[in-house]
């Protein structure tokens, strides 16, 4: 069970369940949860609103209004039978998303939260973890920042969404003078580039000839020299979904 803040005082959240007894009187001793409003519902004095208090505080708050109305200096005594327990949520592409419950601690980063539902999908965007608030209030986060940043601290109600990258399932085409022809698969940060689109193909074959590969993109053809390119080490030519890249073979 989870407790809004560590120590003596914690503080009363809603769906914690409290025990009030009230000496010598027997009638007035309840057990009761807090609702969402806030509030307890309590014999004589009715709904009283105590969370976001001490338990200390809400305890006089208690006493108070017993006092005013109906007893002469009561004494009682308000402990937390059982503190509610506060989840977070991570779902989209993470291997196993579900809602997890924080440790007794209250304290949970991001990083951790990810971990706990098997960390993100080989699809995922790199870029696309959100966080969101209770409020409604988001926050955009990369996997790589969370993994190697500062922290993300977590609070009880966040939900937090791994967005699939939109480059799941795209591929381009390599045809001709290469060792395995066919599709190629795009990155889910959806950077694709000539050369390792070529080598996801299996490179070259013998007669394979770099200095004049064919890219047809909705019709139009554009030839590139890709050994030049490479030769000079400051170019890259980027693909996109569905071209169809042809290596010709050398001429003798």
């Amino acid at each position: 069970m989870a407790q809004g803040t560590s120590g003596a005082d914690p503080v009363l959240k809603v769906n914690d369940t409290i025990q009030i007894a009230v000496y010598n009187e027997a009638d007035l001793n309840n057990t009761a949860k807090i609702l969402k409003s806030g509030e307890v519902v309590l014999p004589l004095i009715g709904p009283v609103k105590v969370a976001g208090l001490t338990v200390s505080k809400a305890n006089e708050a208690i006493r108070e209004l017993y006092a005013k109305d109906y007893l002469v200096d009561p004494k009682l005594t308000l402990t937390v039978d059982e503190y509610s327990e506060d989840f977070i949520s991570v779902i989209g592409a993470v291997a196993g998303p579900g809602q997890f419950a924080l440790p007794a601690s209250g304290k949970l980063d991001l990083a951790a939260a990810l971990a706990m539902a098997g960390g993100a999908t080989a699809d995922a965007d790199p870029s696309g973890v959100t966080v969101t608030r209770i409020g409604g209030r988001t926050t955009s986060h990369s996997v790589a920042a969370i993994q190697g940043g500062t922290p993300v601290a977590l609070l009880p109600g966040d939900r937090v969404f791994v967005k699939r990258s939109a480059y799941h399932g795209k591929v381009a085409y390599i045809f001709g003078e290469v060792r395995k022809a066919g599709p190629v698969a795009f990155p889910p940060s959806g950077k694709l580039d000539l050369m390792d689109a070529i080598t996801q193909a299996g490179s070259y074959t013998e007669l394979g000839n770099p200095k004049s590969i064919r890219i047809n993109r909705n019709g139009q053809v554009t030839t590139i020299n890709l050994k030049d390119m490479t030769e000079k080490g400051n170019q890259r030519y980027f693909l996109l979904p569905e071209d169809i890249v042809t290596v010709p073979a050398r001429i003798w």
